[in-house]
């Protein structure tokens, strides 16, 4: 449910912005102000924008099998990862950190306009982690692990 952002170039559909951290944000693409907003659209808009393997994983809770993701393999050394559903800058490059199942982060990215990009949802799985803008499912965050300074895994 991720694509990847670097700045002023593309390495995935739709996607041309800035990094957020070194722009305090916003940036081209991602659109300033604007993309705090909420994005709400229906089962059939959400089926047009997504893969069949985003929505299931975005809008359907689902997950994806152990080591499968592109992203795992994948350590840029600059740019951010963003939602695949509404493009929200969710983390940095440099906050994702090497993880034998899933790509993994240590933090997520913080803003004066929307605070946290993750949100939060405690339920019988754990910590379920959620797109600060379209509520779309990311995973589920892990505290206590010890794999790095924060004590998170994303």
């Amino acid at each position: 449910p991720f694509q990847f952002s670097k700045p002023r170039t593309s390495r995935c559909r739709a996607t041309m912005a800035e990094d957020p951290a070194a722009s305090g944000g916003g940036g081209s693409g991602v659109g300033g102000e604007e993309w705090v907003e909420k994005v709400k659209l229906s089962t059939a808009e959400w089926r047009k924008r997504l893969t069949p393997s985003e929505y299931q994983i975005l809008r359907c809770h689902g997950t994806e099998a152990p080591g499968t993701h592109s992203h795992i393999r994948f350590f840029p050394s600059d740019g951010y990862f963003a939602c695949a559903g509404c493009l929200l800058p969710l983390y940095s490059a440099g906050a994702k950190f090497r993880d034998p199942g899933w790509p993994a982060w240590d933090k997520c990215f913080f803003s004066e306009a929307a605070g946290c990009h993750v949100a939060t949802k405690s339920g019988m799985g754990g910590t379920e982690i959620l797109c600060g803008r379209c509520d779309g499912h990311l995973g589920h965050v892990f505290f206590g692990e010890r794999h790095t300074k924060t004590n998170e895994r994303h």
